[in-house]
C-alpha cells in the first residue's frame, strides 16, 4: 500500500512546496492537493512548482471540478503537468463541493461528470475538441483520472469510468468495505474488471504520541463534512444524530478548517471511524485494516496547525513511524 500526503493549500505557497519536498524526503508516495480557489491557494500553480521541486512523488488534485475549471483548461493543465513532472500527474475530479458552494452554486450532476470524464480523456489524447483543433501538444498523453466519490451513484460511476477512486467515506473497515462493493458493482456493470480500479482512501490525519486527544481535536472538522454525505453503511444512531445537528451549522467558509465552530459538535467516538487520528500506533493499525481490504493507497490529509511547523512535524512522523515501518 502507498502512503501519501493530502494537503489543503491553506498556508503560503512556498511553505506548501517545502512540505512536498519534505514528503518526498520521508518516503511518501504522492501529494494530493485540495481545490477550492476562494478558500485556498491555487493548486494548478502549486502542482507545477512541486513538479520542479521534487523528483519522485506523484502529484494530484483531490479534487477539481468541471465548473470552476473548464474541462479543456484542466486537460491542458494536466498534459503540461505530466510533461513537466516526467509523467507523475494524476487528474483528480468530482462533482464539486466547497469550490462551488462558496460561490452560491450547486455541485454538478453525476451524469454531467460522466460526460466531462469522457471529454477529458479525448482532450488528453489530443482529439479534436469540436472546432477543428485539440490540445496540439498532447501527443497521445496518458495520465490517470481519479474520481472522488462517497455516495452510491458516484461510487458506481467511479467503478465504471475511473482509473482510480478516491474514497471519502471514512476509514472504518465497514464503511470503506461498503463503498468498495459499490465500486465493484459499477465496474462489473460497465464490463470492467473491478481490480482495474485503484482504491485510494482520503481522510484527515493527525498523530501525537504524547497528546492523542489533541489529534482527535485537529481532525473533527473532517468528520463533520464526511457524515453529511450519503455514505453507504453509515446508519448508526449517533452518527445520524450528530449529522443532523451539524447540517444546521455547517459553514463552507470554514470548510477544511480544524478550528471551525461546527467541528466542536463531533464527539470523540466518531473521530476514529472517519479519520486517521490518535497515536502513531492507532493510525498504523487502521492503515493495516484498510490494506487487508485491498486499499491501494491512503492519502493522509494533514490539517493546518496554529504552530507553523506543526504540519511538517506530522509529515515527519508519518515518514518515521508509518512509511519507515513498512520497509522493515
Amino acid at each position: 500500500m502507498d502512503i501519501s500526503l493530502g494537503l489543503y493549500p491553506d498556508t503560503p505557497a512556498a511553505s506548501l512546496v517545502d512540505t512536498a519536498r519534505r514528503a518526498e524526503r520521508h518516503g511518501l508516495s504522492a501529494v494530493w492537493l485540495a481545490d477550492s480557489h476562494l478558500l485556498w491557494r491555487e493548486p494548478y500553480v502549486l502542482l507545477g512548482a512541486m513538479a520542479l521541486a521534487t523528483e519522485r512523488v506523484r502529484l494530484a488534485t483531490c479534487v477539481t471540478n468541471p465548473v470552476t475549471r473548464h474541462p479543456s483548461v484542466t486537460a491542458a493543465a494536466f498534459v503540461t503537468l505530466a510533461e513537466l513532472s516526467g509523467g507523475r500527474a494524476t487528474l483528480g475530479i468530482s462533482i464539486g463541493d466547497s469550490a462551488l458552494r462558496t460561490l452560491g452554486m450547486r455541485p454538478v450532476t453525476v451524469d454531467r461528470l460522466a460526460g466531462c470524464i469522457a471529454e477529458l480523456r479525448a482532450l488528453i489524447r489530443g482529439d479534436d475538441a469540436g472546432q477543428g483543433t485539440g490540445i496540439r501538444y498532447a501527443d497521445g498523453c496518458r495520465l490517470p483520472i481519479a474520481v472522488a466519490a462517497s455516495g452510491p451513484r458516484m461510487l458506481a460511476l467511479a467503478g465504471a469510468l475511473a482509473d482510480e477512486v478516491v474514497l471519502m467515506n471514512g476509514v472504518a473497515p465497514d464503511l470503506v468495505g461498503a463503498a468498495c462493493r459499490l465500486v465493484d458493482d459499477g465496474a462489473r456493470q460497465a464490463g470492467r474488471d473491478p481490480a482495474a480500479v485503484r482504491r485510494v482512501v482520503w481522510a484527515a490525519c493527525h498523530m501525537s504520541q504524547d497528546d492523542p486527544a489533541r489529534s482527535l481535536d485537529r481532525c473533527r472538522y473532517n468528520v463533520a463534512r464526511a457524515i453529511l454525505r450519503d455514505l453507504p453503511g453509515n446508519d448508526d444512531p449517533l452518527t445520524l444524530e450528530v449529522a443532523a445537528r451539524i447540517r444546521e451549522r455547517y459553514d463552507y467558509a470554514a470548510h477544511g478548517d480544524p478550528g471551525a465552530a461546527f467541528a466542536t459538535l463531533v464527539p470523540d467516538a466518531l473521530v476514529p471511524r472517519f479519520t486517521f487520528a490518535g497515536t502513531p500506533a492507532d493510525v498504523r493499525a487502521r492503515i493495516l485494516e484498510l490494506e487487508a481490504l485491498g486499499i491501494d493507497e491512503v492519502a493522509l490529509a494533514v490539517p493546518r496547525d496554529p504552530d507553523a511547523a506543526g504540519r511538517d512535524r506530522v509529515v515527519e512522523c508519518i515518514g518515521a513511524t508509518l512509511v519507515a515501518a513498512r520497509g522493515e
